[in-house]
């Protein structure tokens, strides 16, 4: 696809798709698209942190923006309960859900205070417990797994020092969180939807 005809495309996009490429996809487009990204952005009049945004997502990652992405989601409000009591922490899940012989095991990210993550946790025990062994011979194996995977990963929920899943959460989605620094309401709903993965 040449430039002009990618041009014609970004005109034909909602905001909302424009927004999702700043936030989300800057990084995987060339630097000429970029280019024509930007110009869309102030063509709409769209947000200006978009613009930095796109800029955080095509330049390497500085140690200092890190601890800046990091301190801005350890402080964030709990997308689960809205508390500001404790501190932001990830973990992944596991849950099993079994049909038949048919097994699903699921790992996912969750973001949330240690509170929630805790009872996420224990949602997902209680579900693989009730729904996972029924597939045979993968299911009563699998929902073993998960509940020890489970009881591995809760030390995640009340860690103080800087937290690895964190951290490469905050580098997989270095848009989201510049964004966050004038929007935060964006990085909110943004953690709802991936905690809303299962």
């Amino acid at each position: 696809m040449n430039l002009e005809d990618i041009r014609e495309n970004y005109k034909k996009f909602d905001d909302w798709k424009i927004e999702k490429l700043a936030t989300e996809e800057a990084d995987s487009l060339r630097p000429e698209v970029v280019d024509i990204l930007k110009s869309e952005i102030k063509k709409r009049n769209l947000n200006h942190s978009l613009i930095n945004s796109v800029d955080s997502l095509t330049k390497k990652i500085t140690d200092k923006d890190l601890n800046q992405y990091y301190e801005i989601l350890k402080n964030h409000p709990c997308p689960k309960c809205k508390s500001k009591k404790q501190k932001i922490n990830a973990t992944f899940v596991g849950q099993v859900i079994s049909i038949f012989v048919i097994t699903n095991y699921d790992k996912s990210i969750r973001i949330a205070c240690s509170d929630c993550l805790d009872i996420m946790h224990k949602k997902a025990n209680i579900k693989s417990l009730l729904l996972g062994w029924w597939g045979i011979p993968w299911g009563p194996i699998n929902t073993i797994r998960s509940l020890i995977f489970n009881f591995n990963m809760k030390k995640y929920n009340r860690t103080e020092s800087q937290n690895e899943i964190l951290v490469d959460f905050i580098i997989d989605n270095v848009g989201i969180m510049e964004r966050a620094k004038t929007e935060p309401e964006k990085l909110t709903d943004f953690i709802i939807r991936i905690n809303n993965t299962i």
